[in-house]
C-alpha cells in the first residue's frame, strides 16, 4: 500500500467534493431562504407545493454528490494488515454520520412534506418552515460539501502516517482501524440503526407541524393527522432503538454505555412519544385534547433535545470533539507519508 499515494487520491477527491458541493451548498441555503419567505408570506400560497419541489430536487441533486463521494471514498480507503499486507477490508463510511445528518433530515421531511395529501394547505407551511431551518442549520453547521467527514478523514490519515512509518506503529494503527470498520462504519447495524431514526424523526416533524396547527384552529382533523404521522414514526423509532442495543452490547463491549445520557435521553424520548399515543385513547374526555397536545409538543422538544445531546453530552454518542478540517488533516498527513517513505 502507498500511503502517499492514498493521502493525495484522497486530497484530490475532497478538493473535487468542494469544486462541485460549495456552490451547490450555498444554492442549498438560498433555496431554504426563498422556501422560508414562501412558507410565511401569504401571498405566495399557491407556489408552495412548486417550492417544496424545488427544494427537494435541490436536496437531492446534493445527496447524489454525497453518494457518489462516499462511493468513491469505499474506493479510496483500504485496510491492509501490515504484518501480511493483505486486504481486510475497505471503509464504508454512511450517509448520515457527522455534518451530514440534518441534511438527510431535511431531505426526509421534504419527502415526506410531498406526500401530505390531508389539510395539505395548513400543514405545508410548517413542514416548508422546517425543511428550510433543517437545511440552513445542516449546511452552516456540519458543511458536508466544503468539509466533509473530518472526524473520519483525521482518523484514516492518522493510519495512513502510520502505515508510512511501519513497525509495531503501523499494527497498532491498522488494530484500531479494522476494530472501527468492523463495529462501526462498516457494521449493518450502522446501514439500518440511523436511518430508522431519521425517518421516525422526519414522521415526528410533520406530526409536530399538525400539532401546532390543533392548537392554533382546535380541529380535531388535525389531530386524527398528527397521531397517523406519530404512529407511522413510532415503530421505525422502536425497532431502531432494539436494534441499537445487540449492536451497543457488541460494539463497546466493557463500556458503560447504557449510563450515556444520549441514551438515557432516548429511552425518554420514546417514552414521551408512547404516553403521546396512549393518551390519545382518553381523548373524548372533557379537555384531553388539551393534555395529548401538550404530550405531543412536549415528544417534539424532547426529541430536539436527544439530537442536540449528540453535540453536547459526553458518551458513545457524542460527536462534541470534531475534528479540524479535512484538508489540512490531509496535507499534513501528506507531509508525515513524505517522511515516512523517504
Amino acid at each position: 500500500m502507498n500511503a502517499f499515494s492514498a493521502v493525495r487520491d484522497l486530497q484530490s477527491l475532497v478538493n473535487t467534493v468542494a469544486v462541485i458541493g460549495v456552490p451547490l451548498q450555498w444554492f442549498v441555503v438560498g433555496g431554504a431562504c426563498v422556501l422560508i419567505v414562501v412558507a410565511v408570506l401569504p401571498p405566495f400560497a399557491e407556489w408552495r407545493s412548486l417550492a417544496l419541489g424545488a427544494m427537494t430536487a435541490l436536496l437531492v441533486i446534493g445527496e447524489g454528490v454525497l453518494v457518489w463521494f462516499h462511493i468513491r471514498l469505499y474506493q479510496l480507503t483500504p485496510l491492509v494488515d501490515p504484518s501480511t499486507h493483505k486486504l481486510s477490508g475497505h471503509m464504508a463510511v454512511s450517509l448520515w454520520v457527522e455534518g451530514e445528518r440534518l441534511y438527510v433530515w431535511a431531505l426526509t421531511v421534504a419527502i415526506l412534506g410531498m406526500l401530505l395529501r390531508k389539510q395539505r394547505e395548513h400543514l405545508l407551511p410548517g413542514v416548508m418552515l422546517s425543511v428550510g431551518l433543517l437545511s440552513i442549520v445542516g449546511i452552516l453547521s456540519g458543511s458536508p460539501f466544503s468539509n466533509p467527514l473530518p472526524t473520519f478523514l483525521a482518523q484514516y490519515s492518522q493510519y495512513l502516517q502510520a502505515m508510512a512509518i511501519g513497525g509495531g506503529t503501523a499494527a497498532g494503527a491498522w488494530q484500531g482501524m479494522e476494530a472501527t470498520r468492523q463495529f462501526y462504519y462498516n457494521a449493518w447495524f450502522m446501514w439500518v440503526h440511523p436511518p430508522l431514526l431519521y425517518f421516525s424523526y422526519a414522521a415526528f416533524t410533520v406530526s409536530f407541524v399538525a400539532i401546532v396547527q390543533m392548537i392554533r384552529w382546535r380541529y380535531s382533523g388535525f389531530e386524527t393527522i398528527a397521531y397517523g404521522w406519530a404512529r407511522l414514526g413510532y415503530l421505525p423509532l422502536t425497532v431502531g432503538m432494539l436494534i441499537g442495543f445487540p449492536w451497543a452490547l457488541e460494539a463497546w463491549t466493557g463500556e458503560s454505555w447504557w449510563w450515556s445520557g444520549f441514551v438515557n435521553m432516548s429511552i425518554m424520548m420514546w417514552l414521551f412519544y408512547t404516553a403521546y399515543l396512549h393518551a390519545r385513547l382518553y381523548l373524548r374526555r372533557k379537555n384531553m385534547w388539551r393534555l395529548v397536545a401538550a404530550l405531543g409538543a412536549l415528544s417534539f422538544g424532547v426529541l430536539v433535545l436527544t439530537y442536540i445531546a449528540t453535540y453536547v453530552v459526553p458518551g458513545a454518542h457524542s460527536y462534541a470533539a470534531m475534528a479540524p478540517g479535512a484538508e489540512m488533516l490531509l496535507k499534513t498527513a501528506c507531509l508525515a507519508c513524505r517522511g515516512g517513505l523517504a
